[in-house]
């Protein structure tokens, strides 16, 4: 097993099935614009790159529209934010496993609805950094939040890992000089997760206990 000081972790698709109650934003927003819904395999494909993105690519040929879109959208969401959202399955075992070490979570959302997520879920209290879009750093793809992770943490680059089900956490990753892992339940196909490079690919997040070691000290 690797030994490693920090657990960095995507949140949507990751840590949190919240790919409903985005959906149901997405098409309740489409719909005050009087525009077509979307599937849910659709909305999949979309989420990942930050609010202004999803709804970017939502709106197809009606990009005009897009500052009411994210307004529309983040209203409703701000209401409907853990509708049908759950934990995936292994994710609190896996936490309180690693919880001796400092973990970070980074997601492309912002923290209006990064942290009540958490904290309605029950994992807040396992992460000593969490890092939203509007911490004021570039969104992933970008290194930047991954490695303010590793300076707050204080510890060496390959000792940390990034950990997310979006080809974006392995190209911000790698990007940072940390090891990488993908997690294949989330929302991309795991030939997309390969074509990325991952260092690590895993079905369920527990895994994780058989490919890392915590520790505290350098080794």
């Amino acid at each position: 097993m690797k030994p490693i000081q920090l657990l960095i972790f995507d949140l949507d698709g990751t840590l949190v099935n919240t790919l409903e109650d985005i959906s149901s934003s997405v098409n309740f927003t489409l719909e005050r614009l009087d525009l077509p819904q979307l599937s849910i395999d659709m909305v999949r494909q979309y989420v990942g790159d930050g609010i202004e993105m999803l709804m970017t690519r939502s709106l197809g040929e009606s990009k005009k529209q897009l500052t009411e879109a994210v307004k529309i959208y983040k209203e409703h969401h701000r209401k409907n934010l853990v509708v049908r959202s759950m934990l995936y399955p292994t994710v609190r075992d896996t936490l309180d496993y690693f919880k001796i070490l400092p973990m970070a979570v980074i997601s492309n959302k912002t923290n209006e609805f990064v942290m009540p997520l958490i904290e309605h879920l029950g994992i807040a209290r396992y992460f000593t950094l969490v890092i939203g879009a509007d911490y004021g750093l570039p969104l992933k793809p970008a290194p930047d939040s991954v490695l303010m992770a590793v300076s707050k943490a204080n510890v060496p680059k390959e000792r940390a890992v990034m950990v997310g089900d979006g080809t974006t956490d392995i190209r911000a990753g790698k990007a940072a000089g940390v090891m990488t892992c993908s997690v294949t339940y989330g929302y991309r196909s795991e030939v997309e997760l390969w074509n990325a490079g991952p260092d690590y690919i895993i079905h369920e997040l527990a895994e994780l206990k058989k490919l890392f070691e915590p520790i505290t000290e350098q080794v």
